[in-house]
């Protein structure tokens, strides 16, 4: 595992996940995460967004990539998700949702569009997201538009 502090971001980037990571609905989630982590990633596990900022500041490690586990709609608030992207500018963010949150897109906006991600298709979004970090990949904007997310999402590799 990398250091406090450092990190390779060619094969382990430090990973920050936030929620129930434990749950039936996260399972092809975790699954991914568990084989990160196997290959050398620096992961972090916090239950919710009261704990992050604190044990960020207390070690100087720092997310280069940031997992959301979003269960229900109205799990996170706006002001938190804000907060979250302000405190990690330079990481990249995920937010992967189960079923309950499937119309999130169309019915609130507390999160961009660009980060959300069926949790069925986290591991895609997540290895996209890693060749980001390594440089192969050109970053999906937060304001970016539908068109793009699917562009980024649907490459040919």
């Amino acid at each position: 595992m990398a250091n406090a502090g450092t990190s390779s971001v060619e094969g382990s980037p430090n990973l920050l996940v936030i929620g129930d990571f434990f749950s039936p609905t996260m399972t092809p989630l975790r699954l991914f995460v568990e084989h990160l982590v196997e290959s050398g990633c620096d992961a972090r596990f916090v239950a919710g967004f009261a704990d992050v900022a604190n044990r960020s500041a207390e070690d100087g490690w720092f997310p280069e990539l940031v997992i959301v586990c979003q269960h229900g709609s109205d799990e996170f608030a706006e002001a938190d998700v804000h907060r979250l992207i302000g405190l990690f500018p330079l990481a990249r963010l995920v937010c992967c949702y189960g079923p309950w949150c499937a119309s999130d897109g169309r019915t609130r906006d507390i999160w961009p569009l660009a980060v959300r991600v069926p949790v069925d298709a986290a591991g895609e979004r997540i290895r996209r997201e890693l060749d980001v970090l390594a440089g192969r990949r050109s970053p999906l904007p937060l304001t970016a538009s539908r068109d793009e997310i699917f562009l980024f999402d649907n490459a040919l590799d």
